[in-house]
This record gives structure tokens, C-alpha cells and sequence, in this order.
């Protein structure tokens, strides 16, 4: 049994005849019929019931044919995965997402990729406090898509294009707030503050300023290195501290006070990037991510 033999078994099953299918194929009718004997003779039993006009799968014919179609459709991906290889597509592409990053509107930018290029395989390693930078850096990664702050120009090698921006905000839960008196953000403090404990992002991946993010104000601290984890923590009033606008909800608006440290700005303000190592030349896939339509943050809801 070879391919050419499923190929031809599969035009004439399509075609209904043995003529029909030397045309699809450019070969003799002939050819065809032996073609067809010989994986006969070598499965060992009949495929087809020649007993009538036209041509029939037999009962076991039926079920080679359906078994068949698999490996066709094997067949046919991995010689469009080697004509991909020979254009110079990459097999896979790794990316290194930042929790924080708003996926929501930069994932499905993906979706025509995937289109473009069937067999490139596509890793989205998703990381917290920076550390796409860092596996970026050290070339664990084509792309990374991160918060970015100009300091971490001088992290490292890199190039990067805005897709959006990205704003941090602190806010507390309405009903530990009032435990200490605090009704609306014009009642919170530093003073109030420094007694209620205080959430903030673990270590970053990158040994860059931290800004208010990680400024320590309460004598109890409370450190989390994931974004789910860090709103349910907030969430189940375990202390204050920031949230990043792309995750912020209608339903935290109505359960939490938003406030400022500096009364005359937001916390921090930033970009959502897509970044890649300078000297790295990417390959067709990821450079057509790396050319990905930049996203509208207007529709991040904002506190």
C-alpha cells in the first residue's frame, strides 16, 4: 500500500467510475484498474463489488475507504508543513503574554494568522510582573506583549510598537473601607492607609523603577504575583491596591472606591506593547504578528 494507490482509490470512490477518474488523474483507464487490483492483492481482499454497472465498495471497502481518509488528510498536512519549511515559515512562534495586558482585544488580532499560516504552531506563554521582558530578553520568546514604561529601554535590546494604552488605578473594597471610616475617596488618607493592609504586585521581572505600584504605605503587606489572584484578594477585602483599567468592571465600579495617591494624576500611566529583541530577524508568521493592527483601548472600561 502506498499514496498513490489511496489517492486513486479515493478520485475513483469520488468520481463513481474508473473513467471519470483517469481523466481526474491524467492517466489510462488501464493504469487506474490495476492500480486498483494491486491494492487488492496486497490488503488481501476485494475493495469494490464489479458485479453491477457501477463500481461499489464492498462492506469492508467502505470501512478501508473511511479508515483511508485520515492518513490522506495526514498526508496532505505534512506536504503543505513541508512546502511551508521550504518558503522559510517557522514551526512555531512563542509569545510571552503579560496577564495584565489587555488579551482581550490583542488575541483575537491572532485569528487571521492562524489562517495565513496553518503550520505554525502558535505558544502563548502567559507570565506575570513583567517577566515577558525578561524571558524575551533571553531569547525564550520571538515576541512579548507587556505594560511598558520607558525605563525598560535599558533593559535590553529592544524594539517595540504601542498597541494601546494602560492606566493602574488603587482601589479599595466599599465594605473594609468603611471599617475605617472611609466613605468616598475625598475620606481616604495616608494616615487611614497605612493602617489597612496593603496588596501589592510581587517582584518584578525586570530590576526597573517601580513607581507608586510598589511604594509601601501600610504596615502589613500582602504580596501576590498573578492578576486573577490579586482581584480576588481585593475582592475578598483582604487590603487595598492596584488594578490595571484592563481589568476593571462594572461590578467593581459599584462594590469599590477608586482613588489616587496623587490627587492630581492617575497611580501610573503606561502603554500596552508588543516588543522583540532588536538583533533578532523574525521569521514570516511572527513578523506578521509583529505588524498586528494596533488596538483601540477606548473600549477598556475605566474606573
Amino acid at each position: 500500500m502506498n499514496f498513490e494507490q489511496l489517492k486513486t482509490l479515493h478520485q475513483v470512490v469520488e468520481c463513481g467510475s474508473i473513467s471519470e477518474a483517469a481523466n481526474k488523474l491524467y492517466k489510462t483507464q488501464p493504469a487506474i484498474s490495476m492500480t486498483l487490483k494491486r491494492l487488492e492483492k496486497e490488503i488481501g481482499f476485494a475493495l469494490f463489488d464489479r458485479s453491477g454497472y457501477r463500481l461499489e465498495l464492498t462492506s469492508r471497502g467502505k470501512i478501508y475507504f473511511e479508515k483511508s481518509r485520515a492518513i490522506l488528510a495526514q498526508m496532505a498536512q505534512l506536504t503543505s508543513l513541508s512546502e511551508s519549511f521550504t518558503r522559510g515559515e517557522e514551526h512555531e512562534v512563542k509569545i510571552a503574554l503579560e496577564d495584565t495586558a489587555n488579551l482581550q482585544f490583542i488575541l483575537p488580532q491572532l485569528v487571521p494568522i492562524q489562517g495565513r499560516f496553518p503550520d505554525t504552531r502558535l505558544t502563548l506563554n502567559c507570565v506575570h510582573m513583567l517577566n515577558s521582558l525578561a524571558v524575551l530578553r533571553n531569547e525564550q520568546a520571538d515576541l512579548a506583549i507587556t505594560p511598558w514604561l520607558v525605563t525598560f529601554e535599558s533593559e535590553g535590546d529592544f524594539e517595540s510598537k504601542t498597541l494601546g494604552g494602560l492606566n493602574f488605578w488603587f482601589c479599595i473594597h466599599k465594605e473594609l473601607a468603611a471599617q475605617y471610616d472611609i466613605y468616598d475617596k475625598e475620606d481616604i488618607t495616608l494616615d487611614k492607609l497605612s493602617i489597612i493592609p496593603q496588596i501589592t504586585p510581587s517582584e518584578l521581572g525586570l530590576n526597573v523603577d517601580k513607581t507608586n505600584i510598589m511604594k509601601r504605605i501600610s504596615r502589613t503587606i500582602v504580596k501576590i504575583d498573578e492578576i486573577r489572584c490579586f482581584l480576588a484578594a481585593l475582592d475578598s477585602q483582604l487590603g487595598w491596591g492596584p488594578v490595571p483599567d484592563t481589568a476593571w468592571t462594572e461590578q467593581m465600579a459599584k462594590d469599590f472606591i477608586c482613588f489616587s495617591l496623587d490627587q492630581h494624576s492617575s497611580m501610573a500611566q503606561s502603554e500596552i506593547r508588543i516588543v522583540k529583541n532588536r538583533s533578532n530577524i523574525l521569521g514570516p508568521c511572527a513578523q506578521a504578528i509583529w505588524e498586528i493592527l494596533p488596538i483601540d483601548s477606548s473600549t477598556v472600561k475605566k474606573p
